[in-house]
């Protein structure tokens, strides 16, 4: 797999170019492994709300925060935001959908149009998000893998192509962050390949 070939939104995106050369090893041995050992995806539903209170209190208080269990209340809302993403597209919401991304929606590398556009393909977009992974902490922000698997249906052809892979999400482990939307997670990519 190469960073390249990474799929964003059902459409082939540019090569992703890490920020620093931390995300770039984080990119390279701790994520793209962790997608490969994605476990299967579950039912969509989560109860988990959509900040993690007892993480912003450790930031407040002076704490970097760190590595997590994929059972913490972190990863459930890195989950939910997830499933706040697929729910947005469902119902056609593409600008509530893109404003979910890193820096208010830039990380899609292109405008909420843009965005929009990328769905335009397709008659049919259900996806359901699995489980997290665990929590890792690099370049004093945490990432998150949240399985996925997603069915389309090409709007001209009538081809269904079932996929499957992982959302990435990301926020400030930073006490320091300027704002408290720095600790929101956000997405900065989106790996759904077709299943074989």
């Amino acid at each position: 797999m190469r960073i390249g070939d990474l799929e964003l939104i059902g459409r082939i995106a540019p090569v992703m170019r890490p920020r620093s050369r931390i995300e770039g090893l984080l990119m390279r041995f701790v994520l793209m492994p962790s997608l490969l050992a994605c476990a299967a995806c579950t039912s969509q539903g989560s109860n988990a709300s959509h900040t993690d209170t007892a993480n912003l209190a450790t930031a407040a208080t002076g704490g970097m925060l760190g590595a997590e269990p994929k059972t913490s209340a972190s990863a459930r809302a890195a989950r939910a935001i997830v499933v706040r993403y697929f729910n947005l597209i469902k119902q056609g919401d593409y600008r509530g959908a893109y404003l979910l991304w890193g820096n208010q929606g830039a990380d899609t590398r292109g405008s909420v149009n843009d965005f929009k556009a990328s769905f335009a393909p397709y008659s049919t977009y259900d996806a359901v998000a699995g489980e997290p992974t665990d929590i890792r902490v690099a370049d004093r922000q945490q990432y998150v893998l949240v399985a996925a698997k997603l069915r389309v249906i090409g709007r001209k052809t009538g081809r269904i192509s079932n996929r499957a892979g992982s959302v990435m999400l990301r926020r400030s482990a930073d006490p320091k962050a300027s704002s408290a939307d720095q600790y929101a997670w956000r997405i900065w990519g989106v790996d759904l390949r077709e299943s074989h």
